[in-house]
């Protein structure tokens, strides 16, 4: 087996692989988690989707080259979901290119085939200005005594009395956009929208579902300033940065 030759800035930090190709697949996960990442890996992109909306990532490598899954339009659903770094692992035979696969979010485009250890020093490098930003993020919290923080690196809330509140992508999105709200309410039509729910009875209830996760995992901290406006929408009573 291998020797890891990176730092360990990337032991707790996670990835996940999704690959149409099995042996390429196992193949590559087995040398990055020689390496010392701690990386999931899935053939199937329902339950990709699954998974990156039920735990917290912080790059996803997408491989998919045979099946029907696209790895551009993969990657502008992780981009417009998810605060995570996106790499494109693609065969010269590609209908997209490299382009493409930059223009629609991608951080890096790797053609085949794949250098392992290149692709292992990306992905160290990455991981390491994720951390980097964590650190940041971390101070901001710790100077903030009265607002309620919102971290995109480490997707946490960070309560005044520096509870830290772990959250999916979904629960990210919907905190986001009360930070970034430019009105005092944010609608449920909005909020639906944002989280790519139905805008029917089965979307209203999957949002309540949503808040009822959050408000629960809120349970630890004195006080929770989450407002139901109902028939109408959400807002945050107090102040709620993102980092």
């Amino acid at each position: 087996m291998s020797t890891s030759i990176f730092s360990s800035v990337h032991n707790k930090q996670k990835v996940i692989l999704i690959g149409d190709e099995q042996n390429s697949r196992q193949s590559l996960q087995l040398f990055l988690t020689g390496q010392g990442f701690d990386i999931r890996s899935i053939g199937d992109e329902q339950k990709f989707l699954d998974e990156i909306n039920s735990t917290a990532y912080e790059v996803a490598i997408l491989d998919c080259t045979h099946s029907n899954t696209d790895n551009v339009a993969l990657t502008r659903y992780l981009r417009t979901h998810t605060p995570m770094r996106i790499i494109i692992l693609s065969n010269r035979l590609s209908s997209h290119g490299p382009v493409e696969g930059y223009l629609s979010g991608a951080d890096l485009y790797i053609e085949k085939p794949v250098d392992f250890p290149v692709l292992a020093a990306a992905l160290n490098s990455m991981l390491e200005r994720c951390s980097e930003s964590q650190r940041f993020h971390d101070t901001c919290a710790i100077k903030s005594f009265h607002a309620w923080i919102l971290c995109k690196a480490n997707r946490e809330l960070i309560a005044p009395d520096k509870t830290r509140i772990s959250l999916t992508t979904k629960e990210y999105l919907f905190l986001s956009r009360l930070a970034n709200a430019t009105s005092d309410v944010v609608t449920r039509t909005d909020l639906l929208d944002i989280l790519g729910y139905e805008q029917n009875e089965y979307g209203h209830k999957r949002l309540e579902t949503l808040v009822y996760r959050i408000r629960r995992k809120s349970r630890q901290t004195e006080f929770f300033p989450l407002i139901t406006h109902h028939g109408c929408g959400y807002s945050f009573s107090t102040g709620l940065i993102a980092v």
